[in-house]
């Protein structure tokens, strides 16, 4: 009788035995990013990127993942988060290399800028762990590029290398983290670009589906 019973649930309501959670990160800015170039402040829009297993890696990925739950683990995470500048429509890409530990109430300064290659398939740099240059601050990476398609392609505009200001960490909770940023960035012929506003990164959780 319990053979015929389960084969009769499974023939009625289909598979009750799914598989493990699926996992996500998301990085947005709740209320847009403000960007300046001396000649006045834009938003920077549509600030809200998802990140799965994969494209990420697996190693990329978990290590954020767990970073952001609250298993500190190793020296530095980096968290990416890409936009549109409303005045030029070009894309705007932060890269946040920080402490893991990530404590609410801390303030980060920024001890060293690093670049990152945008449009690369591999996205090497944008997630995951990341050696910091001095453990208690915060390194950077920060560029803005045009894109067209087809074929797709990023021409840099500006690319930070050299970058001073602040992270501090508004709020913190299991899966969560807030971010107040005020960011100054210069590039190789002294141009230089501030950032300002809130970021937020956070973990997704949800069941996986029956077959």
């Amino acid at each position: 009788m319990p053979v015929v019973l389960l084969v009769v649930s499974l023939a009625s309501g289909g598979c009750s035995i799914c598989g493990p959670d699926q996992h996500a990160i998301t990085t947005a800015s709740p209320n847009n990013l403000i960007l300046d170039d001396g000649s006045g402040s834009r938003q920077v829009q549509y600030v809200n990127t998802r990140l799965t297993e994969p494209p990420a890696t697996h190693d990329q990925f978990q290590f954020t993942f767990n970073t952001l739950e609250g298993q500190a683990n190793g020296e530095g995470v980096a968290l990416s988060f890409n936009g549109t500048d409303a005045g030029t429509m070009e894309t705007v890409t932060l890269v946040l290399a920080l402490p893991v530990a990530l404590r609410q109430g801390d303030n980060y300064a920024i001890g060293s800028t690093f670049s990152v290659e945008v449009g690369s398939a591999s996205e090497t740099g944008f997630w995951g762990q990341h050696d910091l240059v001095q453990s208690n601050k915060a390194d950077v990476a920060f560029v803005i590029a045009k894109y067209t398609f087809p074929p797709p392609e990023y021409a840099v505009q500006f690319r930070a290398v050299s970058s001073s200001g602040t992270v501090h960490v508004v709020s913190r909770t299991a899966g969560h983290v807030e971010l107040a940023l005020n960011l100054s960035f210069t590039d190789a012929n002294g141009n230089v670009r501030t950032l300002t506003g809130n970021a937020q990164a956070d973990t997704e959780k949800r069941a996986a589906l029956c077959n």
